[in-house]
């Protein structure tokens, strides 16, 4: 369970010393220290599931989701995320890893979402539409159809069949909410692949 300083307060009231007593279950391990005033009290948590407590607002994008769509892959160690008014990069170091956050302008941050749950934790995840599209806003920027192919395809090993299971319609959508040249491209990629109009 993730738990903060303030919850600790009221868990630890009958302590004289509530923050040495923190610090004491922190040392031992009893707490495990996610982010500044953060806690896990679970040894055994799902490490993804944490991203949102970590940094909020949040979800999970990038390489990570594209990886747990079967987009790309690789199996990714860093739990990428999008977040919101940040305007930089930021990563943290925890125990259950290393955590990366890149910030996505606040007219396309809150659409396409969904969650994923466990019995004891869920976390806001981008659909695999939106993390693609993510993705493609922060990749290096590419001129044409055949540039973003290699991008897309070569350099970043998108699983072509995978991709053409996404949603044109809602990639389209997305894509159009950005305004960016990546993903102008990918609005004429999808409607040449697909034959959508």
């Amino acid at each position: 369970m993730v738990v903060t300083t303030n919850d600790l307060r009221e868990i630890y009231h009958d302590y004289k010393n509530i923050i040495d007593k923190i610090k004491r279950d922190a040392d031992n391990g009893l707490l495990i220290r996610l982010n500044r005033g953060l806690y896990e009290t679970d040894h055994y948590a799902e490490p993804s599931f944490l991203a949102g407590a970590i940094l909020s607002p949040s979800y999970l994008s990038f390489e990570w989701a594209l990886s747990y769509y079967d987009l790309i892959p690789e199996r990714v160690t860093t739990i990428t995320s999008a977040s919101l008014n940040t305007h930089k990069t930021k990563t943290f170091f925890n125990k259950f890893g290393k955590y990366t956050y890149r910030d996505i302008k606040e007219d396309v941050f809150y659409e396409g979402l969904t969650e994923i749950e466990n019995a004891h934790y869920h976390v806001k995840i981008a659909t695999k539409e939106k993390a693609l599209c993510d993705a493609l806003s922060k990749w290096r920027v590419v001129h044409s159809i055949k540039e973003l192919k290699i991008l897309m395809f070569v350099d970043m090993r998108i699983d072509y069949e995978e991709f053409s299971y996404c949603d044109p319609k809602e990639l389209i959508r997305l894509a159009s909410l950005y305004k960016k040249s990546n993903l102008d491209l990918l609005i004429r990629l999808v409607r040449k692949e697909f034959d959508y109009e």
